[in-house]
């Protein structure tokens, strides 16, 4: 099943920013085949932003992170994380990962700022300044503020660059492997793209 995701994309002097905005699906169809009994978010929703050095982003997104033998797959370690092969990140061969999570009940959302290369990493990078969404409607807008550089993990955008990368999204409290990854995609600030991101 697929459905709809816009994205927007501007920057500035400082920072990126990135909107996305959907409608999110039941997901009934794997609602039984949850490995948690009871997740904590109702939506998750992931940038992913690939290095130069990774061959074929551009074809294929984020999905070159995602491998038969990683945890929740069948008969695969439980403890195998998401990787790219021949992921290095002093060498530059790596996934720059930020997410949005919902929030569970009661409680506020919470994001994450890290990093795929020999696995993947939910912390470290310095690059997201905030993560937002809000539900209205039925609708979910979640936006993204991102220094154009950051520390370990975070890819350093500069006008002039186009850059690959993939959307992922979670709904229905689903966990694990059961989200919604897109294509690969090219982000243009100032550049050639598929997203063009504005100058503010």
């Amino acid at each position: 099943m697929i459905f709809p995701v816009s994205v927007q994309a501007a920057f500035d002097d400082e920072n990126l920013y990135l909107r996305l905005t959907f409608k999110a699906p039941a997901d009934e169809a794997v609602a039984a085949q949850r490995e948690e009994a009871a997740p904590k978010h109702e939506v998750k929703a992931a940038i992913m932003f690939a290095s130069p050095q990774i061959e074929h982003a551009t074809q294929h997104g984020c999905w070159l992170a995602c491998h038969a033998d990683v945890r929740s797959m069948p008969g695969a370690d439980p403890k195998k994380k998401k990787y790219v092969e021949h992921g290095d990140l002093p060498g530059g061969v790596f996934y720059d990962y930020i997410q949005w999570k919902s929030g569970e009940t009661g409680k506020g959302a919470t994001q994450v700022d890290g990093h795929v290369a020999g696995e993947r990493v939910n912390k470290g990078g310095k690059a997201l300044t905030k993560a937002e969404g809000e539900l209205r409607d039925g609708i979910y807008t979640v936006t993204f503020t991102r220094r154009l550089s950051g520390g370990e993990g975070d890819l350093t955008l500069t006008p002039g660059q186009t850059i690959p990368f993939g959307v992922a999204v979670h709904t229905d409290r689903t966990v694990w492997r059961f989200h919604h990854v897109s294509l690969g995609y090219t982000l243009g600030l100032r550049a050639p793209g598929d997203i063009k991101a504005i100058k503010q």
